[in-house]
């Protein structure tokens, strides 16, 4: 409660303090832009729990979550609101057991995605809980936002750096792919291997340059790739990277 009293011309503010029974709290009123947060983390069931605080432009999000992801989305969400410009954090996700296993589920999701093909190409690696992906893929879609996603979702992944670069739309790399992956499976090396949907070798086409990667069975087979690669038509440089297992 304010009152004010004038003194020789010079307003004097008093303020009352209120008397609380014992335990009893006064609730703070949520500013307009925290409410705004708030209201924006809720229509996502799994950051309703989260705490926000607010100072200036900058929010403050704390609690715990089951996943990277769900902590990426809480901080996409309170960015996306009008006035806010940082977002610090807070946030605590359940640790790995372990680097090793850890990698072990990363590459299972990154092996497992429907749309990682033969003319993509992915590496990664952990640190303390932290998943460092990057490599080349085709521009047919999001696949990049896709594998973070699906990355990010793992359960003891702490933070992903997500280096995947998409290849520039090209109606002659496309086709290109097509030839390339025509005349490798019609070779009796490789036919095995032509309804596989990741096979141990991968071809990066962009711009009219092939990238071999990956591995073939010996140097025979290695050889006969970057020969065919060579002879295709429209093909202007081959950088053979195969690797052999024996």
């Amino acid at each position: 409660m304010q009152r004010h009293a004038t003194v020789t011309t010079r307003a004097v503010l008093f303020v009352c303090a209120l008397s609380l029974p014992a335990g009893m709290v006064m609730a703070q009123t949520a500013t307009p832009l925290e409410q705004e947060v708030r209201d924006a983390l809720r229509k996502e069931r799994s950051l309703r729990g989260l705490g926000v605080g607010l100072s200036g432009t900058e929010v403050t999000l704390t609690g715990e979550l089951d996943s990277f992801w769900q902590k990426s989305e809480a901080i996409r969400r309170a960015l996306d609101v009008d006035g806010v410009e940082t977002v610090a954090t807070d946030i605590e996700i359940p640790p790995p057991e372990g680097d090793q296993e850890l990698a072990e589920e990363v590459a299972k999701a990154v092996q497992n995605y429907p749309h990682y093909s033969l003319f993509d190409h992915l590496e990664g690696a952990v640190d303390n809980g932290v998943v460092s992906l990057w490599g080349r893929v085709t521009p047919d879609r999001n696949k990049p936002r896709e594998l973070f996603e699906r990355v990010a979702k793992i359960r003891g992944v702490q933070e992903v750096r997500n280096d995947i670069q998409t290849m520039t739309p090209s109606t002659g790399d496309t086709n290109l792919r097509r030839s390339l992956s025509r005349q490798i499976f019609q070779s009796t090396h490789f036919e095995r291997f032509r309804n596989a949907r990741n096979p141990p070798f991968h071809i990066v086409v962009e711009r009219s340059s092939v990238t071999l990667v990956g591995w073939v069975q010996g140097e025979i087979e290695r050889r006969e790739m970057e020969q065919i690669a060579r002879m295709t038509q429209g093909v202007i440089r081959v950088d053979n990277q195969l690797q052999t297992i024996q």
